[in-house]
């Protein structure tokens, strides 16, 4: 019985109704370019993992991609992280579109287009994801994801 409890706490934590503020958090201090829809897929991940934290809590005007990957602790596991919450990214994602939060162009750029609902969010996760916009701005796509190490998506 009590793996089940902790099952249903698991599931209400990562449900995609209270992580997609945090999604449209993050476009909303982000300015779109082509593909970065893509970038979608790496918020979650990036923003639920607790020694990513620190250094997003404490992220400046002049921290980037590289200093975010300058300790290799942070990024362990990315790849997993990745792949399990790709379900609820794309959960969120539909979720934000049916409700007119966001838009996806053709260029596969995300807009948003409205505030983010974060009643049901962690405010913590919704300013790392903020924070995470302003780290990820000034680098393409591609060199996000291979200063990442990522290879695929």
């Amino acid at each position: 019985m009590g793996s089940q409890v902790s099952d249903h706490l698991y599931t209400l934590h990562r449900t995609p109704f209270a992580l997609s503020p945090v999604i449209q958090s993050f476009y909303e201090h982000w300015e779109p370019i082509e593909k970065d829809i893509l970038l979608s897929y790496l918020i979650l991940p990036l923003v639920t993992y607790k020694p990513m934290h620190g250094f997003l809590k404490w992220a400046k005007r002049d921290s980037s991609v590289r200093t975010m990957a300058s300790d290799p602790a942070r990024l362990v596991g990315l790849a997993m992280r990745v792949e399990e919450f790709k379900p609820i990214t794309n959960a969120a994602l539909l979720i934000l579109a049916a409700e007119k939060s966001l838009e996806i162009t053709s260029e596969l750029s995300i807009h948003s287009l409205a505030k983010p609902r974060s009643i049901n969010a962690d405010k913590s996760l919704v300013k790392y994801s903020q924070k995470l916009a302003m780290v990820l701005s000034g680098e393409n796509v591609v060199s996000i994801y291979r200063m990442l190490g990522l290879k695929s998506l």
